[in-house]
């Protein structure tokens, strides 16, 4: 379905939805489903590029019928931290207990939050420019694309999976879930699944393997097969 030449297109697609990297969002045709596009080549340095750590909490397993709870980002740039974001998403899905027991979150906690339909479009403003990471990192884009899916957006923006990166240059751990590679770097959780909390740890296990010249991790090129799509 097009919309070609509607008054509708702006109010639907607002600018700060054009995220775009080194190719553009497709709106030649004013489509209903808009394009969110990055790429970069491979050369791209790890260092000096902008990283986007993100976790999400989540209702469940389901990347359909389960929604986001919770979005929690850092934005890192040769090491250092430059910025956060964090945000619960209120869901009209009643959570288990299971999900509550896990994570700390519970309805309650939800009530007179943003949505999704809020949360999204800020969270691919955060993200603009930069490389986006996240541990099992097929799960979690699963969730965004979902996410942006049921607004209309087709988010192809690559992510590069710490849990891939791990098993690929840490050999012999039992595990490469982020409790194991916690343990082995020796970093403390703040929250454990909470999405701040986690991210935090994230962040700490990725520099820890950037900064090992051992490894020889510092490009985007060295990281691409390890990149979910």
């Amino acid at each position: 379905m097009l919309l070609r030449h509607s008054v509708f297109h702006d109010a639907l697609f607002p600018s700060d939805l054009n995220v775009t990297g080194s190719a553009s969002s497709s709106n030649d045709d004013f489509a209903l489903r808009r394009i969110v596009h990055f790429s970069l080549p491979p050369t791209t340095s790890l260092h000096d590029t902008p990283l986007v750590l993100f976790d999400t909490e989540t209702t469940g397993l389901d990347s359909e019928l389960d929604r986001i709870i919770e979005f929690g980002a850092l934005k890192v740039v040769g090491g250092k931290v430059v910025d956060e974001f964090w945000s619960f998403v209120r869901t009209d899905i009643e959570l288990t207990q299971n999900i509550v027991n896990l994570t700390g979150i519970t309805q309650d906690m939800l009530v007179g939050q943003p949505d999704i339909n809020d949360v999204l479009p800020k969270f691919l403003k955060f993200v603009r420019g930069s490389i986006i990471v996240a541990h099992n990192a097929e799960f979690d884009m699963s969730m965004l694309k979902a996410a942006g899916n049921r607004q209309g957006l087709e988010i192809q923006w690559p992510c590069f999976c710490t849990l891939k990166l791990a098993r690929k240059v840490l050999q012999g751990l039992p595990r490469y879930n982020l409790d194991t590679l916690a343990e082995h770097f020796k970093l403390k959780f703040e929250a454990r699944h909470r999405a701040v909390g986690d991210v935090k740890v994230l962040n700490g296990v990725l520099q820890e393997i950037l900064e090992n010249d051992e490894l020889g991790i510092s490009t985007w090129g060295d990281v691409a097969d390890c990149v979910v799509v």
